[in-house]
C-alpha cells in the first residue's frame, strides 16, 4: 500500500525501527528518495558518523 507521509512521520518510523532492532530493508527505496532529498535540500548541514562496514 503506498500513502504520503512527512518526512517527519518517515524519520521517526526509521527511528523506531532502529531502537527496536528491526530492519529497514522495506524501506530501501523511501530511503533512497531520501538521500535524493537530503542532496538537493539539506546538502551543506553536517552530521557525525561512525561507519561501520
Amino acid at each position: 500500500m503506498e500513502k504520503e507521509i512527512s518526512l517527519t512521520e518517515f524519520a521517526q518510523e526509521l527511528r523506531t525501527r532502529l531502537q527496536e532492532g528491526k530492519t529497514v530493508d522495506c524501506c530501501k527505496e523511501e530511503l533512497l528518495r531520501l538521500a535524493d532529498i537530503i542532496t538537493e535540500k539539506i546538502g551543506s548541514e553536517k552530521i557525525l558518523v561512525t561507519w561501520k562496514d
